[in-house]
């Protein structure tokens, strides 16, 4: 498989509200993400292994509801693709609604998606 079909079927997948299964297919074992810096100490979350993630993932469903989502991309280079994601995010906790926009950046190894970086406010 090509990047550009990895790439086109994970955005395929997210689009269509299939988060999950895009992950279990696509994600290797030892996947890391990296959040921008969200605490004071001005630290980078990163979350390191398939669990790790996919619990991450599973709370991000539970905590938010995201609707109207649209994706840019993928853009594709060497064994990186990008997607620029718009959505409106409803907070579980506050029911507050608000728009949200970020960069997803992966780096895929042996057909496997091995980082994801995001970058937002």
């Amino acid at each position: 498989m090509t990047i550009d079909h990895l790439a086109k079927d994970f955005a395929q997948m997210l689009l269509t509200g299939n988060s999950v299964e895009a992950a279990e297919k696509y994600w290797a074992d030892d996947i890391v993400r990296i959040e921008p810096a969200r605490y004071p100490s001005g630290q980078t979350r990163r979350i390191t292994g398939f669990a790790a993630a996919h619990a991450k993932l599973l709370e991000w469903i539970e905590t938010s509801d995201a609707a109207e989502l649209a994706i840019d991309g993928p853009f594709v280079t060497g064994n990186v693709f990008a997607l620029f994601l718009d959505m409106e995010i409803t907070a579980a906790e506050t029911g507050k609604r608000e728009p949200f926009s970020e960069i997803a950046v992966f780096t895929v190894r042996d057909e496997k998606i091995v980082e994801e970086r995001y970058f937002y406010a």
